[in-house]
Parts: structure tokens; C-alpha cells; sequence
């Protein structure tokens, strides 16, 4: 015979696989209704999409063009591929320059001590 102590395992298995059976039920329940709802985010994700188009033409431009930057004070917008040709250029024709001595911060002066009170007799 069996030891009546000795319980069966099929209740602990047979609640595992409702447990499981539950959460499958809720995972599908909760995912269709997510899909239910409709795409809100559609027109904003559209909108999006062309502000950046936009503005990747508008960077392509100004890094690829001429142009005046501020006309009265002479500045000008020059591609990009001719600045860092330029700044090259300007940087070889310079020679290195020795660093200068590091001057250390003189240490902070301590606070002075007050004198204490004289206590009057």
C-alpha cells in the first residue's frame, strides 16, 4: 500500500497547465486588443517622416552650397568638403608650438584663528 502522507503530484500538474492556460488566454486576449485599436500615431508618424525629409534636404543644401551667411558683415557658407580642405591646408602650414610652463594655484591661505574671550573676573 501507499503512504497516505505521501501526496500525488497531478493537482501541483494539473494546476500548473491551467495556470499556463491562463496566461496564454490573457497574453492573446490582451494582444488583440491592442491590435484593435486604431493607429493614432499614424498621421503623427507621417508628419514625422516628411518634417525630417525636409529637413535632411535642408542639411544636404547648406552643407553642399554657397551662400551668404550675413551679407553686411561678409560671412559666407562654403561646402562642407571645401572647409576641411582649407582647414588642412591652414593647419600643415603651421609649425607646432612648445607648451608653456604649467603654473600651479598657490595653496589657499588657512583661515586665521580667533582669540578666544577673556572671561572679566
Amino acid at each position: 500500500m501507499s503512504d497516505p502522507t505521501q501526496k500525488s503530484a497531478w493537482p501541483l500538474i494539473a494546476g500548473a497547465l491551467v495556470l499556463l492556460l491562463v496566461f496564454a488566454v490573457a497574453v492573446k486576449v490582451l494582444t488583440g486588443l491592442s491590435a484593435a485599436v486604431p493607429d493614432e500615431d499614424a498621421a503623427r508618424s507621417a508628419e514625422r517622416s516628411k518634417t525630417r525629409a525636409d529637413l535632411d534636404v535642408d542639411n544636404k543644401l547648406k552643407l553642399e552650397t554657397y551662400a551668404w551667411t550675413d551679407k553686411a558683415k561678409g560671412l559666407v557658407q562654403i561646402p562642407i568638403t571645401q572647409a576641411m580642405e582649407l582647414t588642412v591646408a591652414e593647419l600643415q602650414g603651421k609649425r607646432p608650438q612648445p607648451a608653456g610652463p604649467v603654473a600651479t594655484p598657490a595653496p589657499a591661505a588657512a583661515p586665521a584663528a580667533t582669540p578666544a574671550a577673556t572671561p572679566t573676573p
